[in-house]
């Protein structure tokens, strides 16, 4: 509805500039004939009268809003897509080209066809998202209540792959209305079958992506192929898929999960009932990664590595079936969940991990700083598109002498230095008390904020905590750790084992993409850092175990300092841009206030025991809010 009113709302506004009379200018014949066509099929007795009978543009133009109206109540004579509306817009546009109306048609005419042509009918594209475990309990459900498979979760993954196909390709279906499905089942299948209602009252393009998020096994993209079968997306004739009206999106998130993603993608593609899936979908395959989570699992330098890593490995495979790949980058507006400049970052992606196509997320909390003044918006647009296109047209060959040799067995030791470190820091037995005192994670789980809650279950450890309170947290407490932690100790460790030398890691640093941007990353959280309040925070944690967990702390920022200005040859941290340190000094005069009032009054809150404090809640609310802008 609201895009069809900003369609005639913009008609309104070009039907008054369009004045032309073909006393004076003459229009093309196929537009005089796509008018008769329209008077003959709408019956004009119906509509408005034509204020003048020679002004044909007009005429039309009155004829398309009369369509897109009917469009919008259903009845007949309305556009049945969106084409079809392009191409009446089309007819005047190539009328005015050909008769003196150039100028018209270019300010006018093209401009709104582009805006039809990109938002259609649909406006925006909703993608659907549901988390692997509930899939899998909804499938094991049905296939119990069926009789067709009643210990499904206790299969190999073997067997359930074979289960899965064998129900894919059967014409049967498994439910229908009268099942007697759990509100699991129901729902998952309900949130399935809203992209075939999209298509059918909508628009084919109205959201066809739907993402597993934690997607672990092949099973489970099996698992949504078969539920796209139950809700008619997908039709099977003779035991072969006919039609898929679906893209299933795997998110490979933890760090185990992005090792394993190629080779779940590789037995994906070895399966003829996929590979006929994938060819009825464009030969596309879209593939969506985690920049989060696997921060939070792994640390920035792994995290980091294995994205880079798995881009590469699932562009090569995708070559090799002759396969288009489409990777979504599921980035956050910080640092430690793949933010920073991103120009940046789509040119340090690996060469051919992009062919003239991105998808990335856009967080709330920046939306409003990229989008929400026009040159704004223009700018970042302008920014993705160029990089984009430089990333394309980059060759391999080229990319590949510029980087130094052994780049990638150093890169591999670098990751495993820091992961090592950054999980020996999560898993000393203080951390979780520590964690949850030295942070003001109780603060946020208490903030309405973001679209799910703070932990995926009703538990203190961070495991089950979502990446986003998770980067929220050690930003409060100004310790950052998910945006350096390992980085230090993984320079050090590599140059003291004599994997490389200093000189190789500087050069490193000077022609790798990737490896700079993740430097000059690591560079500005350090910066950011303030270990003197980081040690303020961490006095809140009156347990035996947090001394020595903010020393591991600040130790390891200090290598990480050093290790920053080793490569970079720099005497300070952003020595090489003075105007971004100088915007962070900026920001403390007022941060530094904030956080001491914070630590203060959350001493205060806790200490009272009595989490229904709104006025101490509301004010450390506001201390969260502060720290954050």
């Amino acid at each position: 509805e609201a895009i069809i009113r900003l369609y005639r709302d913009e008609l309104d506004r070009i039907y008054t500039n369009l004045s032309n009379s073909v006393n004076n200018v003459p229009v093309s014949k196929a537009l005089n004939a796509s008018i008769n066509h329209d008077i003959r099929e709408l019956r004009p007795e119906e509509m408005p009268q034509y204020r003048d009978e020679t002004e044909l543009y007009r005429k039309k133009l009155i004829l398309i809003y009369e369509k897109l109206g009917r469009t919008l109540t259903g009845s007949e004579g309305g556009y049945p897509d969106a084409d079809e509306f392009i191409t009446d817009l089309e007819l005047i546009a190539d009328s005015l080209m050909k008769n003196k109306g150039e100028l018209v048609a270019e300010t006018l005419l093209h401009p709104f066809i582009y805006k039809v042509k990109t938002f259609g009918f649909h406006f925006v594209k909703l993608d659907i998202r549901q988390n692997a475990s509930r899939i899998r309990d909804a499938v094991e459900e049905i296939l119990f209540l069926t009789a067709t498979s009643t210990g499904f979760r206790d299969l190999t993954e073997e067997q359930k792959i074979r289960v899965l196909r064998d129900e894919i390709l059967s014409p049967r279906p498994l439910v229908n209305k009268f099942s007697n499905l759990s509100e699991n089942a129901a729902t998952v299948l309900d949130e399935i079958g809203l992209i075939k209602w999209a298509a059918g009252n909508i628009s084919v393009h109205a959201g066809r992506d739907y993402i597993i998020s934690n997607c672990s096994q092949v099973s489970d993209v099996l698992s949504v192929l078969l539920l796209a079968k139950e809700t008619g997306l997908v039709r099977v004739e003779e035991e072969r898929i006919v039609e898929s009206n679906i893209d299933i999106l795997p998110l490979f998130e933890t760090i185990s999960d992005l090792r394993n993603a190629s080779t779940i993608l590789r037995e994906l593609f070895e399966l003829r009932v996929y590979r006929r899936h994938v060819r009825l979908r464009g030969k596309v395959q879209k593939v969506m990664i985690g920049y989060s989570d696997s921060n939070k699992d792994g640390g920035i330098v792994t995290s980091n590595y294995e994205l880079f890593r798995v881009q590469s490995a699932i562009a090569d495979l995708c070559r090799e079936y002759k396969i288009e790949l489409v990777i979504f980058h599921g980035r956050g507006g910080s640092i430690s969940r793949g933010g920073g400049p991103v120009y940046d970052s789509i040119i340090a992606k690996p060469t051919a991990s992009l062919s003239g196509k991105i998808k990335i997320t856009e967080q709330g909390e920046m939306i409003s700083a990229k989008y929400l003044i026009p040159e704004t918006a223009l700018g970042t647009l302008e920014l993705t598109s160029s990089a984009v296109i430089t990333k394309t047209a980059e060759k391999q060959e080229d990319a590949l002498s510029a980087t130094a040799p052994g780049s990638k067995e150093i890169l591999q030791k670098l990751s495993d230095y820091a992961f090592a470190k950054y999980r020996a820091l999560l898993e000393h037995p203080g951390f979780i008390d520590y964690f949850r005192l030295a942070t003001p994670i109780d603060i946020i789980e208490h903030l309405e904020i973001g679209s799910r809650p703070g932990s995926r279950r009703a538990t203190k450890d961070p495991a089950a905590l979502r990446a986003i309170p998770w980067v929220f947290a050690w930003t409060q407490n100004r310790n950052t750790i998910s945006g350096w932690f390992g980085y230090g100790s993984a320079v050090e460790a590599t140059i003291l084992n004599e994997h490389a030398t200093e000189a190789d890691l500087v050069r490193l640093y000077n022609t790798m993409p990737f490896f700079k941007v993740l430097t000059d990353n690591v560079e500005m959280v350090l910066f950011k850092t303030d270990m003197i309040i980081g040690r303020e925070y961490s006095r809140l944690a009156n347990t035996p175990g947090a001394p020595e967990i903010f020393r591991m702390i600040k130790d390891e920022y200090d290598r990480s300092v050093s290790a920053v200005l080793l490569l970079t040859g720099e005497k300070y941290l952003l020595g090489n841009n003075k105007d971004l340190q100088r915007r962070l000094q900026l920001r403390n005069a007022y941060i530094d206030p904030v956080s001491f009032i914070q630590l203060r009054f959350i001493d205060e809150w806790r200490k009272g025991g009595d989490a229904g404090n709104e006025a101490l809640l509301t004010l450390l609310r506001s201390t969260v809010n502060g720290i954050a802008a």
